[in-house]
């Protein structure tokens, strides 16, 4: 049985790149490459910057290869307002949709 993620059965190989032997002179270093690292470095090339994406391992590979494509934003600080605005089930209800 195949027990590889959905990502990582059906992505492109990532190219393997040497380990950096040499300074590079950047205005943001992201440290990872996994979803989240790729956005940014995405976002910022497109806004002028000069970027450099730092990872220690296969790019794509980790929690984002192993994931099921979700990303949550934390809702641990809201769940007051939540509460307040939708009432207690609902704040129950989405604490209890994050694990």
């Amino acid at each position: 049985m195949d027990t590889s993620s959905l990502w990582q059965g059906t992505a492109a190989k990532s190219a393997c790149l040497p380990t950096l032997q040499t300074d590079l002179q950047v205005d943001v270093a992201i440290v990872g490459g996994g979803i989240a690292g790729l956005t940014a470095a995405m976002l910022l090339v497109e806004a002028g910057k000069r970027v450099a994406v730092l990872e220690a391992r296969k790019v794509g590979a980790c929690s984002t290869g192993n994931s099921t494509g979700n990303l949550y934003p934390t809702v641990d600080v809201n769940l007051q307002a939540i509460a307040a605005e939708h009432g207690p089930d609902a704040a129950a209800a989405v604490a209890a949709s994050r694990g």
